[in-house]
């Protein structure tokens, strides 16, 4: 039972290393969810180029309505934990999303406002849409919880392992939509420095549960619940951008 149990796991992870390639995070992903978002209709017609301008529009300002929340998400986490050395290392975090660990730096939320400026639009060019409200909520309610693994692996699992997966698909349209590389650094940040803060998460993660295995079952389980949750909003997006031109 053990081995089958054993080969189970090898399998489920073998799944997702096809998907990402191979990550510090494949251990904890769930298959069938990882799979439903990169293969989301949304980001593989980004990837083929069949998402326009105004779709592209459309997409980034949904996107803003949550991650503009981000430093709010880290912030709500540090406030449930207890270790100092966990604190200060998502204090790190937090001051490079703020652009105050360097001279002259941009927070992220500048750079990623700066992209909507050069896309012709603004962060509330349109009203959000109730799943993306949801998918806010929902972030928000497990980086509340007393439990700091729900907080943790809600952001760990449900937007920095995957952040990869989105932004290469979102930075292929913008690019074939010949987009300033000033547009493009937000993405590319994203997608090419951020292993760092990514390790010091999961080392985080790792003590949290390395003792207890109940634990590291619910984070694997807030993971995936923060990827489906995220699915239902790119499925609203893409009923809004499918069509437009």
């Amino acid at each position: 039972m053990e081995q089958d149990k054993k080969l189970y796991i090898d399998d489920g992870v073998h799944a997702i290393q096809t998907v990402t390639g191979g990550s510090i995070w494949d251990k904890w992903l769930d298959a069938d969810a990882l799979n439903r978002l990169v293969h989301h209709d949304l980001l593989v017609a980004m990837e083929s180029g069949h998402v326009s301008l105004g779709g592209m529009r459309y997409f980034l300002v949904q996107h803003h309505y949550y991650s503009r929340n981000f430093t709010r998400f880290l912030c709500a986490i540090i406030n449930r934990l207890e270790s100092l050395e966990d604190i200060r290392l998502l204090m790190q975090n937090l001051q490079e999303e703020m652009g105050i660990d360097g001279d002259d730096k941009l927070t992220h939320a500048d750079l990623f406002q700066r992209t909507l400026r050069i896309l012709g639009t603004q962060p509330m060019a349109d009203p959000p849409l109730s799943q993306t409200v949801e998918f806010t909520r929902s972030i928000m309610k497990f980086c509340r919880s007393e439990n700091s693994v729900e907080g943790l692996a809600a952001l760990c699992l449900g937007a920095e392992a995957i952040v990869p997966l989105i932004y290469k698909p979102v930075l292929a349209a913008l690019k074939r939509l010949n987009v300033s590389d000033e547009g493009l650094e937000f993405f590319r940040l994203h997608i090419e420095e951020d292993e760092e803060h990514a390790v010091s998460m999961l080392e985080i993660l790792r003590r949290m549960t390395q003792q207890v295995p109940e634990a590291k079952m619910i984070a694997m389980q807030t993971g995936r619940q923060a990827i489906d949750k995220r699915c239902v909003m790119f499925d609203a997006i893409w009923r809004e951008v499918r069509e437009l031109r």
